[in-house]
């Protein structure tokens, strides 16, 4: 029983929850076709464990007159590492549909996001561990799972002016997460918890050239089952954001600022546990500045730098980290863009992200 509840508790910790990319953006102005297609190959250490992965996502976008857009997201991915058994296979499909409804002088956006499972699942334990590995927050892979069930997300936002330099966002969403058998061994299938969002924001455009945003977004979920029991209570979940986006021409300077909290997750006395909170995800914050400089009418140069703060988890001690990258960038044509980057990560362990990838503009 003991290793059945440890499982359960990898399970709450490793499944991420599907959440589009934001609608398309919708305009009175037609906006064109976006594929995007990256190569990106990522490895991290920690106390002598290394882990790394490969990994090619493909996102499109489909604009669909100036009222609906509709995006895919999928992937490819293989990890390894030492000591543990090698992963490979295609993610799931994720697809996004978006309404633009103009009211007055707001703008009402309806949204559809569905998980279509096509991924790997049922997995072996040692591969169930490497998962683990990937999906753990301050690793931050670009593919951190493969395979879920079918999830669907039907939610709204609505946007509306207070002043003429001052836009008030809010916004709901529920997420259903279909049942699914994510270990080969296990007797039944496991049915995450459905998540409830909901989220407001604010943008104020402080100066010709500069605009201050800021967005609170809490989730809470209901409890996780196995086959009919309940087995696992996911603490709800608080993220606030702030940002400060300044243009010095055809140069940009964004500053970041994010803090999520999570409350103690638990696993109840009926399923065999202790009925006790434990700290499953880490309280994080996060401090970002990106730099954008164009050199020239058809090369540009990013610079990245960010601090990471995990605070510790029933299974993770606290991790500080640091980045700095550089993303390069070149205009083959107007349709073409050839993107790449290398990103550092130091501190309480080490790594390193390098990849490119195209942009095409249809």
């Amino acid at each position: 029983m003991k290793r059945t509840l440890f499982i359960l508790l990898l399970l709450g910790l490793t499944l991420p929850s599907f959440a589009q990319e934001g609608s398309m953006y919708l305009s009175s102005q037609r906006q064109p076709i976006r594929v995007s297609v990256n190569a990106l190959y990522q490895t991290y250490e920690r106390d002598s464990l290394q882990v790394s992965e490969v990994s090619v996502p493909v996102s499109i976008l489909v604009p669909i007159g100036q009222k609906v857009a509709f995006s895919l997201q999928a992937g490819q991915a293989s990890a390894t590492g030492d000591n543990l058994e090698s992963l490979s296979g295609v993610s799931d499909v994720q697809a996004g549909l978006s309404f633009l409804q103009k009211i007055g002088s707001s703008s009402l956006v309806l949204s559809l996001g569905a998980n279509l499972p096509s991924g790997k699942r049922e997995l072996t334990e040692q591969e169930f561990q490497t998962s683990l590995l990937l999906s753990q927050h301050f690793y931050d892979f670009r593919i951190p799972g493969f395979g879920q069930g079918f999830n669907v997300a039907p939610g709204f936002v609505w946007a509306f002016p207070m002043s003429e330099t001052v836009v008030l966002g809010l916004g709901a969403s529920y997420q259903y997460k279909g049942a699914y058998r994510p270990l080969a061994e296990m007797p039944e299938d496991y049915d995450p918890g459905d998540e409830i969002i909901i989220t407001g924001g604010l943008d104020i455009k402080a100066a010709p050239t500069t605009n201050l945003s800021a967005d609170v977004t809490y989730t809470t979920y209901t409890s996780d089952k196995l086959g009919e029991e309940e087995v696992f209570a996911v603490g709800d979940r608080l993220v606030a954001t702030g940002q400060v986006l300044t243009y010095f021409g055809v140069n940009e300077l964004r500053v970041v600022g994010r803090y999520r909290g999570q409350s103690e997750s638990s696993l109840p006395a009926g399923a065999g546990g202790t009925d006790e909170a434990l700290r499953t995800l880490p309280a994080q914050g996060l401090i970002r500045l990106a730099y954008r400089q164009a050199l020239g009418n058809m090369v540009w140069v990013g610079l990245l730098g960010q601090a990471r703060l995990y605070d510790e988890t029933s299974l993770f001690e606290k991790a500080s980290l640091f980045d700095a990258g550089l993303l390069p960038e070149v205009a083959v044509s107007p349709s073409v863009r050839l993107q790449s980057r290398f990103i550092y990560t130091f501190g309480d362990f080490s790594g390193f992200e390098v990849g490119g990838g195209l942009v095409l503009s249809l």
